[in-house]
């Protein structure tokens, strides 16, 4: 197995770039009126079909409980998959394909994620995710997360312009993008630089989860008006916000606080003004995913 990855490939923010680099994190709304109390809404149901890759996920319990945070989670992971034909060899057997998996299936939930490819043949890569994505959505997909290969080495770099021009027939099918998301962390690989570690495994879970709850609950903030602030005066007001995954995580993103003033990790403004400046900084918000979201933190000087 080749130890290098294979030629240059250029990337802008690739750290934490999340997911088909369409999450939408920096959403903000304006604080509104409580509403009555109402049953919990039920755990969304996402299929996820993988291959040995997703093994360290399926095989380690810190991964397996980032992937079904708040989620309910059907595991379909299989070493040697293949997406249609006759899978590898592992263990004295050959699991089915995921299309044979799939066609099993009376139906599949709204939501499916699909960590494959690295056992298919490049000559039939093409026309075996056209046939996976069609039946999917036959089945009742409505969204397929499909996450990129690491472009390690040949033909992954192949395959993965095969997702990006699938993507481009099926709106459905959008791509969770794991190779810029992993370009550059080589302690998440094995010494194949394909497979990989415990700590790989919990990196992809994150991916994974951050990408299904951006489609149902995105990390969004919620500001009200911010109470006006007065020299010498006690301040105190909490920073909020709704969807992405618990715990959250504060920071000054640009710009600072008004002097006395200070932000807490969480979410907790607190001090004493100790100038008749207004407040004006970026807040940041980072979740459990590693998702995050922006917003103008701004409260005025009180003049009178």
């Amino acid at each position: 197995m080749d130890s290098g990855r294979s030629g240059k490939r250029q990337r802008v923010g690739v750290a934490l770039r999340f997911a088909f680099a369409l999450i939408a994190v920096a959403a903000v709304t304006a604080a509104g009126a409580g509403g009555g109390s109402s049953s919990p809404a039920p755990e969304p149901h996402v299929l996820l079909i993988g291959d040995s890759i997703s093994t360290a996920m399926f095989w380690h319990r810190p991964a397996v409980a980032a992937v079904q945070k708040n989620l309910a989670v059907d595991w379909q992971v299989a070493v040697c998959r293949t997406l249609t034909g006759q899978s590898c060899p592992f263990d004295g057997g050959r699991p089915e394909n995921a299309l044979d998996l799939i066609d099993a299936m009376p139906s599949v939930p709204p939501i499916v994620v699909v960590e494959m490819g690295y056992n298919d043949a490049e000559d039939t890569f093409a026309a075996a995710v056209d046939e996976t994505v069609s039946t999917l959505v036959a089945k009742g997909a409505q969204h397929v997360l499909w996450l990129t290969l690491a472009a390690t080495r040949a033909p992954y770099p192949e395959l993965d312009s095969v997702l990006k021009q699938a993507a481009t027939r099926y709106p459905q099918l959008q791509l969770v993008d794991w190779d810029a998301y992993s370009f550059g962390h080589a302690a998440w690989f094995q010494s194949d630089l394909v497979h990989l570690t415990i700590a790989g495994g919990l990196a992809m879970a994150h991916l994974v989860h951050a990408s299904v709850v951006a489609l149902s609950s995105p990390l969004r903030v919620r500001l009200a008006l911010l109470p006006d602030l007065r020299v010498g005066r006690p301040y105190r007001t909490q920073l909020r916000v709704e969807g992405g995954t618990a715990p959250y995580r504060w920071e000054i993103g640009g710009g600072h606080p008004p002097p006395g003033i200070h932000l807490r990790a969480s979410g907790v403004l607190y001090g004493r003004p100790m100038t008749d400046a207004a407040m004006d900084f970026l807040g940041r918000v980072v979740d459990a995913d590693g998702v995050r979201a922006w917003t103008t933190v701004y409260a005025p000087y009180a003049t009178g």
